[in-house]
């Protein structure tokens, strides 16, 4: 590999499933990347990611979701392989339409094809570890710059589902389960920042309340109830899981319970903001600024 390389000279890969702006999207990347290449319908995100590596053509590909709209910004930055591990997994981060967290979620993802030809993860994992993500078990590189914004509600399912999978995973200690007594001391910080976010904010957008829903009942789900949280890696499991758990006019009622529950199980905030509050606090965050585009998260 290069020393030096140009994003524009990287192949992209389009990954998309059952997200319903998945067609939108990918025609606004086409419009903005002519050269991207897609795989759509694989089931398994490791055999989804496996399907990219093989249909790129270049060492290092960029992988982006089929709910995700890229920054033409991008496409301007050159990476130098001095400054990162140019065998990592480099996932910048993205910003949430409904909460406007900026963070990995749902980002722009740079893959080293053998990297991610030799992993095991989710569906395909050998690691507890790797069955829900990524970044426990492969060399990652999580990058400080904002290039995307990742687009969750393009209905109620799509936006419900985002806020579970979220939901489980920010309330886990690297994959592993923490008993509800130990939470508030054993979760990391950031991660419950997150996660409370998802919780609270959200009601001023559309659907942006089955994303906090979601977010309570996976957090519930992993720390209180089940502790069954490997069913986010399969997301036609999800579908079936918000049938069977959804009920349009019992929202109010439902966010108002998993809420309580949280608060008094966990120890932790969980705020019921309405649309104003909402806005509030997305008034409130500070812009998010770039820096290099290898810059890390943590320095």
């Amino acid at each position: 590999m290069a020393g030096r390389v140009r994003i524009s000279d990287l192949d992209f890969v389009f990954i998309s499933y059952n997200e319903p702006n998945k067609e939108k999207n990918w025609a606004d990347l086409l419009n903005k990347v002519p050269w991207a290449k897609r795989v759509d319908g694989v089931k398994g995100f490791d055999s989804a990611h496996k399907a990219a590596a093989e249909t790129a053509e270049t060492d290092f590909f960029i992988s982006v979701d089929g709910d995700n709209i890229i920054d033409e910004s991008f496409l301007l930055q050159t990476l130098d392989w001095s400054l990162t591990n140019p065998k990592a997994v480099h996932r910048w981060r993205a910003k949430n339409n409904i909460n406007s967290l900026v963070y990995g979620n749902g980002g722009i993802v740079g893959w080293p094809k053998d990297t991610c030809l030799k992993m095991h993860t989710h569906e395909n994992a050998k690691d507890k570890k790797a069955e829900i993500d990524f970044c426990w078990t492969v060399p990652h590189e999580n990058l400080h710059n904002c290039y995307s914004t990742t687009v969750i509600n393009d209905s109620p399912l799509q936006a419900w589902v985002a806020g579970y999978r979220e939901g489980v995973k920010m309330s886990l200690n690297q994959g592993e389960f923490i008993e509800p007594r130990e939470f508030k001391k054993t979760v990391y910080p950031a991660n419950l920042r997150v996660l409370t976010t998802w919780m609270s904010v959200g009601a001023d957008v559309e659907y942006g309340k089955y994303a906090m829903l979601g977010a309570r009942m996976g957090c519930y789900s992993t720390t209180v109830d089940s502790n069954d949280f490997i069913q986010i890696r399969d997301l036609d499991q999800m579908e079936d899981l918000f049938a069977n758990a959804i009920v349009d006019n019992m929202m109010e009622e439902d966010l108002k319970v998993y809420g309580e529950s949280i608060r008094q199980k966990l120890d932790i905030v969980v705020a019921d903001f309405n649309e104003l509050d909402s806005k509030f606090f997305k008034f409130c965050i500070p812009a998010h600024i770039n820096r290099g585009v290898q810059d890390r998260e943590v320095k």
